[in-house]
């Protein structure tokens, strides 16, 4: 069973769709077995590459419209129509889940899909929107939401603790493709990362950070290749460095993480610097990074995906590590795209690189001035800010045969 998985643009953000079909199947056009969607929020828009027909408004209108199309179209190409076999909103950020009773309701606002299972983190009072009533219905009292069409919440939304083993979400049959549950709630009192792992310190966290530490992890599985292995694509919500080391801890053997054909990271907190620490990439040694991100001013006047993080010390241990294991460069469907990150002494200049280096992010092409060749790999000023793109990013896994892969954007 090949799936696709969709990483989605919602600008400084979060939301993958992963699209379960059966062999043989076009995924552009076919039916689809199953779907499962991992957060869907915003706290920054991008404007998307192509917006659907007749969508007007600003950059936020624009990308809201291109989701709800988009998932619309991959879930009515189901076998049981507008159904999600899961959603999972892996921690209580609003860029995680904020956007959710936007694609989620109907005009009279009840569901307008079917919800098998829901799974979260922490506290259902943690994830407040605004003032709005939407996710204390959705995760306390669901069956409010019933539409009369019979879309509802099938089962009581689960909270989710750390797993002493991957829990399968599809079905309890592992030898198929399937996505595997690692758990959240990792954080504990006073532990901090120190150069040489987890160690006590007595320490006050803030809401954020034990919202960050505690994000559910999972792991989509691919099908057994002709030698027995299979793809692996790490989906970390906002996993932190604390996080990582402990799933470290737990897959010493790397049976849950490590590479066995080729290895896919969604990197944690988009791209940020308190994510995806070294041993984290030497432990997965993956072929390609994903992340969502965006143009978003933080403290400091920078976002997330910074070129001091990246450049300076992501892509130069990522560079060794596929060096020392044989890893070749992934290979683009179609047409390369550019991503870009932003100077952190600098937010008025962006980095354009090309994805041959195996990053793709969901900001990625400015709409107006595509850099030419030799503007690559330097910093670009940013200019119009508004005429940067968002991009959706697809992963196919095991199609057309068991261990392919392909990468595209639209």
């Amino acid at each position: 069973m090949p799936v696709e998985a969709i990483f989605l643009n919602v600008g400084q953000g979060d939301c993958t769709l992963l699209w379960f079909y059966d062999r043989g199947v076009d995924p552009a056009t076919g039916k689809g077995t199953h779907a499962i969607l991992i957060d869907c929020g915003s706290s920054g828009a991008v404007a998307p590459m192509t917006p659907p027909t007749g969508a007007k408004g600003n950059a936020s209108a624009l990308m809201v419209a291109h989701l709800k199309a988009k998932l619309a179209n991959y879930l009515e190409r189901l076998d049981n129509p507008r159904t999600l076999d899961a959603l999972i909103i892996t921690h209580p950020d609003k860029d995680h889940f904020n956007l959710l009773h936007k694609v989620l309701l109907d005009a009279t606002g009840k569901l307008a899909y079917t919800i098998k299972t829901l799974y979260y983190t922490l506290d259902p009072m943690e994830y407040r929107e605004g003032g709005g009533t939407f996710m204390k219905n959705l995760l306390t009292d669901p069956d409010t939401l019933t539409s009369p069409a019979g879309h509802k919440v099938e089962e009581r939304p689960i909270a989710m603790d750390p797993q002493t083993e991957p829990l399968p979400l599809l079905s309890r049959d592992t030898s198929r493709a399937n996505l595997l549950m690692l758990g959240g709630s990792w954080y504990g009192d006073g532990v901090i990362h120190g150069r040489k792992g987890p160690k006590r310190k007595r320490v006050e966290y803030t809401k954020e950070e034990i919202a960050n530490q505690s994000s559910l992890v999972t792991v989509l599985q691919g099908e057994r290749d002709s030698g027995g292995k299979r793809q692996r694509v790490l989906l970390m919500g906002d996993a932190v460095d604390i996080t990582e080391m402990l799933l470290m801890g737990f897959d010493k053997k790397k049976d849950w993480m490590g590479r066995q054909s080729n290895l896919w990271l969604k990197m944690g907190h988009h791209g940020s610097a308190t994510s995806t620490c070294d041993e984290w990439i030497e432990h997965t040694t993956p072929d390609g990074l994903f992340v969502s991100t965006g143009m978003l001013q933080f403290s400091g006047a920078s976002t997330t995906f910074t070129e001091a993080n990246i450049r300076g010390r992501v892509l130069p241990t990522w560079k060794r590590v596929r060096d020392a294991n044989g890893i070749a460069d992934p290979v683009v469907t179609a047409r390369s795209r550019i991503y870009g990150y932003q100077p952190t002494a600098d937010p008025k200049q962006i980095w354009a690189v090309s994805t041959t280096q195996g990053v793709f992010s969901n900001f990625c092409e400015p709409g107006m001035a595509f850099p030419q060749p030799a503007e690559l790999d330097k910093p670009l000023l940013a200019g119009n800010r508004d005429a940067w793109r968002g991009a959706d990013w697809h992963l196919r896994l095991d199609h057309p045969t068991d261990g392919t892969y392909s990468i595209h954007a639209e």
